[in-house]
């Protein structure tokens, strides 16, 4: 179940760009690392950089949203909230059970599904606010 990176789920924002494009490739290391059989520390340990790099990475979009005074902050943020809390739970469960294949497939389901539908429709919709914001003169690129 890997993701690819597509030029059509760019949205406009050099850094958001390059962080969407590492949680693809971390991601996919995940993936990988279960289906070569590594060991459940392995898959725990990037399931954790995974964790550990989107809190980040929405840290940093929520703080450029705030900046250029998106207004579907507050929908994007509950988003976030909603993966982030979603992502540690998983966490867990590989903890407590092992990365059986039914928690893979959840995990990796939920991943692309969100991964691709987030970015290519709410992350989107804020470079494209940006470049209003830029054209009209009220702002400058953060």
């Amino acid at each position: 179940m890997k993701v690819e990176w597509l030029e059509s789920l760019s949205v406009g924002v050099e850094e958001i760009d390059r962080q969407h494009k590492l949680l693809f490739d971390k991601y996919n290391d995940f993936f990988t690392a279960y289906s070569e059989g590594r060991s459940d520390e392995e898959v725990i340990r990037l399931l954790s950089f995974l964790e550990e790099y989107v809190a980040v990475h929405f840290a940093n979009e929520e703080r450029l949203q705030r900046l250029i005074g998106f207004p579907d902050y507050q929908k994007h943020l509950k988003q976030h909230q909603e993966l982030t809390r979603t992502v540690a739970e998983l966490k867990e469960r590989f903890k407590k059970q092992g990365p059986d294949p039914s928690l893979i497939t959840s995990t990796g389901l939920l991943m692309t599904g969100w991964l691709i539908e987030h970015i290519s429709v709410m992350d989107r919709a804020i470079g494209r606010f940006m470049k209003e914001v830029q054209s009209r003169g009220a702002g400058e690129k953060p």
